[in-house]
């Protein structure tokens, strides 16, 4: 991830709602502001694959997060078929064998090539942010350690903490891009976020991307607070 690109493209907005409706409601509402949408769980299961066709369709870049953790030969089949939905980004457990991290990584290339498609780039989930500060050196060598795994096994990035994002930026340089969520504004309530920072320190502190949900999605005004966030970020990188 290029330090120039404008702030607004590296925010990532997590459509956390429960409907397809609601969604693309939302992603209008937002379009002009940010680049990217965040498909999580939830709003797949709810929607299926329609949600990222319409939300592509709409101008928006997906980041397809459904953690995929299972055996390598699934997680390769699954990798393939976000390719074939023309997702930007997609996730996958960093805690999973090196074995299906390599097997999500090759499928993920190889499905691209097939198509002549730009490859998706595969992130690696470190240590949720809801997970509690207690031992934070020892919550700290676990995120190193699977970031770890996640670079020898070809992810080009992973998804962790702001908080962990200078120790992971110290170790990896730019070689390993790194995701952040639990993004609050001063003053925003946590909910059941733990390790939380702001988006001017989340970018101070290495992040490439940040992924803000509830702070925009829930807020009165979804856009005004995306433009709130989008000028902290710009404090902290100007370009």
């Amino acid at each position: 991830m290029s330090r120039s690109l404008p702030p607004a493209s590296r925010l990532i907005v997590a459509l956390d709602v429960p409907t397809l409706p609601r969604a693309l409601a939302m992603a209008r509402r937002l379009r002009g502001l940010a680049r990217t949408m965040k498909i999580g769980s939830a709003l797949f299961t709810a929607c299926g694959p329609d949600v990222i066709r319409q939300v592509r369709a709409l101008g928006f870049d997906v980041m397809l997060d459904l953690k995929f953790f299972d055996i390598p030969s699934t997680v390769e089949l699954s990798c393939r078929a976000a390719v074939r939905h023309r997702v930007s980004l997609l996730t996958v457990h960093a805690s999973g064998q090196p074995e299906m991290l390599r097997a999500a990584v090759a499928g993920t290339r190889d499905e691209a090539k097939r198509l002549k498609l730009a490859p998706p780039l595969v992130l690696g989930v470190t240590v949720l942010t809801s997970v509690e500060r207690g031992g934070a050196s020892r919550v700290r060598a676990h995120v190193l350690m699977l970031a770890q795994r996640a670079q020898a096994t070809g992810c080009g990035g992973v998804v962790a903490s702001a908080e962990e994002a200078p120790a992971i930026r110290k170790r990896f340089g730019r070689g390993l891009r790194i995701v952040c969520p639990g993004i609050r504004p001063a003053g925003a309530i946590r909910g059941d976020q733990q390790r939380v920072v702001s988006p001017a320190q989340a970018l101070q502190r290495g992040a490439d991307w940040l992924v803000v949900g509830r702070p925009i999605t829930g807020a009165r005004d979804p856009r005004q607070a995306a433009k709130a966030i989008i000028h902290d970020m710009q404090e902290a990188d100007p370009c």
